[in-house]
């Protein structure tokens, strides 16, 4: 399969992107290029053709990090079992997501990230904590000093622990934080472990479990404990620091403020108002006629416990964290990705966006990647993991290690150029983006 790096394969789920999620982590040793790439070379435009190709490299991967460590070369089967975890997972995300396989490739994603966890020192935990009847799946990192800040990671609607920890964790261990990355209901391993639980819009209480459990560790600074939200988990993250005050600081990456009008805003009029059945119909032949789409709901009916399209958009409605804006008490950073607005079809959802920023009271920063910024321009980031590291831990030591650097942000204002450029023309956004008084970092 011929890889295309132009700006359109930033757009969610394309095989570009969805190569360029794989490879990212080759800096922590999950990802090999030229192994990326002879996958690559190997796929045709078929759904089985990535999941064997990708799963076949898993397995090999698998097999020779075995080898490695039973002979004792303990990082190069570290290394190899991270590989395996990665490729594992890449092969999960065209493969249908209520399928024996799938349910296969991500216990091996899993398994194979708790066996090089084990070769990583400092440790890692896999933790299970507790949550109500139930129990949440999580990876934690201690720094195993006292006071540590510490950093949550919620997955999105797509990505698993595993994938996560790679993005942040190991850069958490490189800083001095804790890092914690769990699974909510109705995600992957949390899916597997609980399968009568699906997602829920009041994320203040799963998060809050959270929470409970962490303020009980000894090394972690209750009054330091931080949010970092990603595609739908920006939503979610905005709740959860809303109506729970031991949150310090929040980061949502890619704000989506009403899911159901995102859901909804991308389609023509004339489908919008076609009943459920018809509306149905012609959304089972988008999903026969792109991957890119399949591959997406795939997950989102599991992830709400739904099997048709008409009821997994109606599932979103809860999901608008609008009345929620001026909630907010702690710091937060918004971030956002150029190739986000060009995809955006309604100015409405830009519109929601603005407004709820007009109404944030708490002190508040935004961050654009622009294409100029190479694939942070892309969705959350992705394929750009070290820009959005800095990014986020640098904003986070100034305002929870080091607040006497905030007097050096304040008013710096952003002047949204790029929010402009694509949706200037809607008198109404221009008229929100003009008053906007929120920092720049």
């Amino acid at each position: 399969m011929k890889l295309n790096f132009n700006k359109k394969s930033m757009d969610i789920g394309t095989p570009t992107f969805l190569w360029m999620r794989a490879v990212m982590s080759i800096n922590i040793g999950a990802a090999d290029l030229s192994e990326c790439l002879q996958i690559m070379e190997r796929i045709n435009s078929s759904d089985e053709s990535w999941v064997n190709e990708w799963m076949d490299k898993a397995k090999e991967l698998y097999e020779k990090a075995e080898t490695y460590l039973n002979e004792g070369r303990l990082i190069s089967g570290r290394n190899a079992m991270l590989r395996a975890s990665n490729y594992y997972r890449t092969s999960m995300v065209r493969c249908p997501a209520k399928s024996k396989l799938a349910d296969e490739l991500l216990t091996k994603s899993r398994e194979s990230f708790i066996i090089a966890l084990k070769h990583i020192n400092p440790a890692v935990e896999f933790v299970l904590i507790p949550y109500g009847d139930h129990v949440l799946p999580a990876y934690y990192y201690n720094s195993g000093k006292p006071n540590t800040p510490t950093l949550i990671g919620v997955n999105g609607g797509d990505s698993t622990n595993e994938e996560m920890f790679n993005v942040f964790g190991f850069t958490a261990i490189e800083r001095g934080w804790n890092f914690l990355v769990y699974e909510g209901p109705g995600q992957f391993t949390a899916r597997q472990l609980n399968p009568d639980l699906h997602l829920r819009a009041d994320y203040e209480v799963v998060n809050g479990a959270i929470v409970d459990w962490l303020i009980t560790r000894p090394e972690v600074s209750k009054d330091k404990i931080a949010l970092f939200g990603w595609s739908l988990s920006s939503n979610l993250v905005i709740r959860a620091a809303a109506l729970d005050k031991r949150i310090a600081a929040t980061i949502s990456n890619g704000l989506i403020v009403d899911v159901y009008e995102a859901w909804y805003g991308v389609w023509p009029k004339w489908l919008q108002r076609a009943s459920p059945k018809h509306f149905d119909y012609i959304f089972r032949l988008l999903e026969r006629m792109s991957s890119q789409v399949r591959a997406l709901t795939s997950v989102f009916y599991e992830l709400h416990g739904v099997n048709t399209p008409t009821a997994m958009i109606q599932a979103w409605k809860p999901f608008n964290v609008s009345q929620f804006a001026d909630r907010l008490t702690c710091p937060v950073l918004f971030v956002a990705s150029e190739a986000e607005y060009a995809e955006q079809s309604v100015g409405p959802l830009i519109l929601s966006i603005a407004k709820f920023l007009e109404s944030v009271k708490t002190p508040a920063w935004f961050h654009e990647f622009g294409y100029q910024d190479g694939w942070a321009a892309s969705h959350c980031q992705i394929g750009a993991q070290l820009p959005l590291q800095e990014l986020v831990y640098d904003w986070l030591d100034m305002v929870l290690v080091h607040p006497n650097k905030l007097a050096e942000q304040q008013e710096k204002w952003h002047d949204f150029s790029k929010l402009k450029l694509y949706f200037g023309k809607m008198q109404e956004v221009e008229n929100t983006l003009s008053k906007l008084r929120i920092n720049h970092f």
